[in-house]
């Protein structure tokens, strides 16, 4: 009974996390996106925009 009340909350929490994703709409990050999060990470910082 337990073991269906957590693959219940598992599977809503996908579902709202699916949905969340899909109302934003994020475009896929390219290489180029990555590696500048990347480096700003490294540097402590934030990503510079222009």
């Amino acid at each position: 009974m337990i073991s269906y009340v957590l693959l219940g909350i598992a599977f809503l929490y996908a579902v709202i996390q699916i949905s969340i994703y899909a109302s934003r709409r994020r475009r896929p990050l390219t290489r180029d996106d990555i590696d500048e999060r990347l480096l700003a990470a490294l540097n402590g910082g934030t990503p510079s925009r222009d």
